[in-house]
């Protein structure tokens, strides 16, 4: 008979303190690219004699600036047997369709899921400190997990032009 010390119990809950969101390093050479770039899509928009289009780069780069100048605030991660929560913000298993782990350290450590709602439908959380494997299997008994999902092309593009 094994010994009860040595015997694993699965956690209840599983939580964890993370940014809300990865903070890039942008070298001042970001900066001038970005205010070149900025410049000539603007000059382009102006070349081509159409204010859709400059109306348009100027809001793209807009949301680009406000984006890559949020700090990340710390969050409070829980995993429970009904759901996820993020800070105050509750996603019961019922309204999660799918889950997926990227991690390839120490640039992409998060969890993924789908959920039903119709806009924002996909949420990315950081994992922090957090075990993976602990959490994958904590997961596995509660939702399906999607083994083909990868980071998409965004997430990708984002990351590597550090926004």
């Amino acid at each position: 008979m094994p010994d009860s010390s040595q015997t694993k119990e699965a956690p209840n809950d599983i939580t964890w303190q993370a940014e809300s969101h990865k903070q890039h390093l942008r070298s001042p050479a970001w900066y001038v690219i970005f205010g070149l770039v900025a410049l000539c899509l603007i000059i382009f928009g102006i070349w081509s004699k159409s204010v859709t289009t400059v109306a348009t780069f100027i809001t793209v780069i807009f949301v680009v600036i406000v984006i890559t100048s949020q700090k990340p605030r710390m969050l409070n991660y829980k995993v429970t047997k009904t759901g996820i929560a993020v800070g105050e913000t509750v996603y019961p298993y019922k309204v999660i369709k799918t889950f997926w782990i990227n991690y390839r350290p120490p640039e992409i450590k998060t969890l993924n899921f789908e959920t039903s709602a119709y806009l924002n439908n996909l949420v990315t959380l950081q994992l922090g400190n957090q075990d993976p494997v602990t959490l994958k299997l904590f997961l596995s008994q509660y939702l399906r997990e999607n083994l083909e999902r990868e980071e998409s092309f965004s997430e990708t593009l984002a990351r590597r032009l550090k926004i």
